[in-house]
């Protein structure tokens, strides 16, 4: 009787789906100074995103010496690889898409947390970073902020979005939150 209970028990957690066990995540990531999240589809095991992590790893721009290896973390539960970057050099987005793809997953989002100053060209709003060669299209103007003021940027890029673009091109990234440095 106790092993039949315990099979009725059982039975649902070895039924349910997988779309159980690795849900996507509900809320929004929030990237700190240095981190850049990469969101995929598909994570389902630390054994699975192995690959992933050692591709990302491999990319010129990520920092391993912010952590003890591989400068990328891995959190299965929301699909999410944290790496962390030298804001000195340029980010690499065709080689994240690459290794993403070449991890056997599908690139959902990126999350970045930028500090730098605001620039107008042509009618468009850039955000280039303090540190490095890098610059952001913003896909909206901020509000409140002008031309050469310093500020602090989280953002997010989709899949869409880097697919669009070509290389070395300024990528557009949609503004989460922006406000002056201090």
């Amino acid at each position: 009787m106790k092993k039949l209970t315990l099979l009725f028990a059982a039975l649902p957690l070895l039924t349910a789906p997988l779309t159980l066990v690795a849900d996507q995540p509900t809320e929004q990531a929030v990237a700190k100074p240095g981190e850049l999240i990469v969101e995929v589809n598909g994570v389902v095991c630390s054994i699975c995103a192995k690959g992933l992590q050692k591709n990302l790893a491999k990319l010129d721009f990520q920092s391993p010496v912010l952590s003890e290896k591989s400068g990328v973390k891995i959190d299965i539960r929301s699909g999410r690889l944290v790496m962390y970057r030298d804001p000195k050099k340029p980010i690499d987005f065709d080689g994240i898409l690459t290794a993403v793809k070449k991890g056997g997953f599908e690139l959902d989002k990126l999350y970045m947390h930028l500090t730098g100053s605001l620039e107008s060209v042509d009618g468009k709003w850039l955000l280039s970073e303090k540190a490095g060669p890098n610059k952001f299209g913003l896909a909206n103007a901020p509000t409140g902020l002008v031309k050469g003021n310093a500020v602090t940027a989280r953002v997010m890029i989709t899949a869409k979005t880097l697919a669009k673009a070509k290389p070395g091109a300024v990528v557009e990234v949609e503004v989460d939150e922006i406000s002056r440095a201090r």
